[in-house]
C-alpha cells in the first residue's frame, strides 16, 4: 500500500495549504488599500461636471470636450462648484498633470497656482506662452493644497496645450490627500517588497534544506534548481521596481530577458529530475523550448524573443500529462505533487469563473487565465511561482518523511539492542543452568543406574519426570531461523518464566521474509506482551498457558496467540478492538497492531470464547521488487 493511503498524516497537507492561503491573504491585505484618488478629468462621453468655455472678445463661449482635446495654444477654462461631499471625504489636495498642459488655478476668482507668475493671471485674460514645453515624460505633476471650507466655492482651471510631445490627452484633474497618498505609497512599496522578501526567504529555506540533506548524507542537487528559481523570482520582482522608476540599483547588470524563461523552467526541470519511467519522454518537451528561448534572449536582435517564449507553454501543458503518468506509476514525489497541481488548477478556474461572473473580469489573475499569450510574462511569473510552491512543499514533506523514517529506524535499532541484551541475559541464565546440570549429570546417571539395577522402575520413572521438568525450564537459545522473531520469542520466554507462565511454541519462520523488522517487531512484541500481561493477572488456581503459532503459507505470514483470561474484556464499539483497563494514555498497542495488519492487506482478528482470548492475523508479505512504502 502506498504512502498516501497508509499514512494518515497526509490529512495535515490541507491544513498546511490552508495556512499558506491565510498567510498569503494576510500579507496581501497590506499591498492594497481602499484609499483612492477622486478623478475629475472630463471625458468625451461626460464632461464630469465641468463647465468648459473659452473667452472671445471678453465673452464666454461654451466649448465641448472634443474642442478642448483638439485645441492647440488656445486657453480654455474648466469651471465647477466643489461640493461638500468632497470636503467631508477628506480630499484636501488638488493634483494636475503639468506634463503636456500649462495651467493656472483659481478658487472663487482668487489665484491659487500658476505655471508662470509673469502672466496676467485673471480669469478671462490668461494667455500661456507657446515656447513653454514642460518636462516631457518626467511626470511633472502639480499638487496644491485646497484652503479650508472650500466646499461651495467655484474652482476654475485655465489650461492650454502648447507642448510638442507626441502624446496628447485631456487635462488630468484629481483630488487626493496626504493620507491617501501615504496609503497608496505604502501599498505600492509592500506590493514590491513583500513578494521579493517571500521569494528570498523561500530560497534561503530551500538552500538550508539542501545543506540539511547533505549533512545527513543525501546530496539532493535538484533542490538547488528550486533554490535558483526562488532567487530569480525575487530578482524579477525587484527588477520590476527599476522598470517603474528611472533609478540605478545593484541589479541593473542582470539580463532581464533570461529571467523570464528561467523563472518557469527551473521548477519544471526539478520535476523532470524527480521522474523515473517517463523522464526521457518528457525531457524534449522541456529542453527544446528552453534552449530556443534562451538563445533568442541572448541574440543582439531579440525582437522575436516573445514568440520563442510562447513555446514555454509546451512543457507546462505536457507536465499535466506526464505528472499523471508518474502518479499512476506510484512515484512517491508525484503521488503528492499531481493531486496538488490539479487542485490548484481547479481552484484557479473556479476563482476566475467567479470573478468574471461577479464583474471583476478585468483583474490581473483572470486576465492571465483568459489571455495567457497577451499577458505572457506576468503569466510565466505566476505559473512559475505556483510550481515553485508545490515543488518546495513536496521537498519539505519528503525531508520530514525521511526524518520520521530515520527516527523509526533508530527506534527499531534501540528495540533490537534491548532484545540483544535480554537475549544475552537469557543465554547467561541458560548457560549457568546447563553448567550446573552438567556438573550433576554424572550423579544423575549413577542414581538412575542404581535404580535400574535395583529394579525400582516406579522410582526411576518419577526421577526421570522430575529431571525432564527441570530441563524444560531452561530457555531455548534458538526458536526459528528469523533473527528478530527468535529474539522476540526468546525474550517472551524469559519474561513468561519470571511470571510462572508456560509457553507452547509452534514457530516456523524462515530468515528471508519480506516484512520489515520494524513492523514485525511492533506486531509480535505487542501480541506477546499483551498475552503475558493478561496471564499474569490470572488467579493462582487458573492454568497459565500461552500458545504462540507462527508459520508461512504461500505469501502469508500467520501469527496467532491464545491464552486464558479472567472475565470479559471491554470492546471499543467503533474499532472492535479490546480497550485497555489502565485508563487514559494506554491501549495504543491494539490500534498499532491493527494498523500494521491493514498495511499488509489483512485484519487483526480478536475474539473471546470460553475464557480464552485469541488474537490472529495473516500478513500478505510484499513482493521484494515492490516494497511497501
Amino acid at each position: 500500500m502506498n504512502y498516501i493511503k497508509s499514512n494518515w498524516k497526509i490529512v495535515l497537507l490541507p491544513f498546511y495549504a490552508l495556512f499558506i492561503f491565510l498567510a498569503f491573504t494576510f500579507m496581501r491585505s497590506y499591498t492594497v488599500t481602499d484609499a483612492d484618488r477622486l478623478f475629475l478629468t472630463p471625458t468625451f462621453e461626460d464632461s464630469n461636471g465641468w463647465d468648459i468655455y473659452k473667452m472671445e472678445n471678453g465673452t464666454k463661449k461654451e466649448a465641448s470636450v472634443q474642442e478642448l482635446f483638439d485645441s492647440s495654444g488656445e486657453t480654455f477654462y474648466l469651471s465647477r462648484v466643489l461640493d461638500k461631499g468632497m470636503e467631508r471625504a477628506g480630499y484636501t489636495v488638488l493634483e494636475l498633470d503639468g506634463t503636456t498642459w500649462q495651467e493656472s488655478v483659481f478658487l472663487d476668482g482668487e489665484l491659487l497656482y500658476t505655471v508662470n507668475p509673469g502672466l496676467d493671471n485673471r480669469i478671462g485674460f490668461v494667455e500661456f506662452p507657446k515656447e513653454y514645453e514642460g518636462l516631457p515624460g518626467m511626470g511633472e505633476y502639480v499638487r496644491l493644497t485646497l484652503p479650508p471650507d472650500y466646499a461651495g466655492k467655484t474652482l476654475t482651471i485655465a489650461a492650454a496645450f502648447n507642448t510638442t510631445v507626441d502624446y496628447r490627452g485631456l487635462p488630468m484633474v484629481r483630488l487626493s490627500s496626504e493620507n491617501i497618498l501615504t496609503q497608496m505609497l505604502v501599498s505600492d512599496a509592500n506590493r514590491i517588497a513583500m513578494p521579493a522578501a517571500a521569494y528570498m526567504a523561500a530560497a534561503l529555506l530551500l538552500l538550508g534544506l539542501f545543506f540539511y540533506n547533505w549533512y545527513h548524507g543525501q546530496k539532493s542537487y535538484s533542490i538547488l534548481l528550486l533554490t535558483a528559481a526562488a532567487l530569480i523570482q525575487s530578482l524579477r520582482v525587484l527588477l520590476n521596481f527599476e522598470f517603474y522608476f528611472s533609478s540605478h540599483f545593484s541589479l541593473n547588470f542582470i539580463p532581464v530577458g533570461l529571467l523570464i524563461p528561467l523563472s518557469l523552467e527551473l521548477p519544471i526541470l526539478y520535476l523532470l529530475l524527480q521522474m523515473k519511467r517517463w523522464k526521457k519522454w518528457y525531457a524534449p518537451f522541456i529542453l527544446a523550448p528552453l534552449v530556443l528561448s534562451l538563445a533568442a534572449h541572448l541574440m543582439p536582435d531579440s525582437s522575436f524573443a516573445s514568440s520563442c517564449d510562447t513555446l514555454l507553454y509546451l512543457p507546462l501543458l505536457a507536465l499535466c500529462v506526464f505528472a499523471v503518468l508518474e502518479w499512476k506509476d506510484k512515484n512517491a514525489v508525484f503521488r503528492l505533487f499531481t493531486p496538488a497541481l490539479f487542485a490548484v488548477i481547479v481552484v484557479g478556474i473556479t476563482a476566475a469563473s467567479y470573478l468574471m461572473l461577479t464583474g471583476h473580469g478585468d483583474s490581473v489573475f483572470v486576465s492571465m487565465l483568459r489571455f495567457p499569450t497577451v499577458m505572457l510574462y506576468e503569466a510565466f511569473q505566476f505559473y512559475g511561482g505556483i510550481l515553485l510552491l508545490l515543488g518546495g512543499g513536496v521537498s519539505f514533506i519528503q525531508a520530514v518523511h525521511k526524518a520520521a523514517d530515520t527516527q523509526s529506524e533508530l527506534s527499531v535499532i534501540s528495540a533490537k539492542n534491548e532484545l540483544i541484551q535480554e537475549n544475552i541475559q537469557s543465554i547467561q541464565e541458560s548457560s549457568t543452568e546447563i553448567a550446573g546440570m552438567r556438573h550433576d549429570m554424572l550423579r544423575h546417571l549413577h542414581t538412575m543406574l542404581d535404580l535400574s539395577h535395583a529394579g525400582n522402575a516406579e522410582r526411576l520413572q518419577r526421577y526421570l519426570e522430575e529431571l525432564t521438568k527441570e530441563t524444560e525450564t531452561i530457555p531455548p537459545l534458538r526458536v526459528c531461523q528469523h533473527p528478530v522473531v527468535n529474539a522476540l520469542v526468546t525474550r517472551a520466554l524469559a519474561k513468561a518464566k519470571r511470571e510462572r507462565i508456560q509457553m507452547n511454541l509452534h514457530v516456523e519462520v524462515p530468515a528471508d521474509i519480506s516484512i520489515p523488522d520494524a513492523d514485525l517487531c511492533t506486531l509480535l512484541m505487542n501480541m506477546l506482551d499483551n498475552a503475558i500481561e493478561a496471564l499474569s493477572l490470572l488467579p493462582g488456581k487458573k492454568e497459565r498457558v500461552l500458545e504462540l503459532t507462527m508459520h508461512v503459507r504461500g505469501r502469508y505470514l500467520f501469527v496467532e496467540t491464545m491464552n486464558p483470561c479472567d472475565g470479559t474484556a471491554l470492546t471499543d464499539k467503533e474499532t472492535g478492538l479490546f480497550r485497555s483497563m489502565k485508563g487514559a494514555g494506554h491501549g495504543y498497542g491494539m490500534k498499532t497492531m491493527s494498523d500494521i495488519a491493514k498495511k499488509y492487506q489483512s485484519k487483526l482478528q480478536i475474539k473471546q470464547e470460553d475464557d480464552t482470548v485469541t488474537v490472529r492475523t495473516a500478513l500478505l508479505m510484499p513482493d521484494v521488487t515492490c516494497p511497501i512504502q
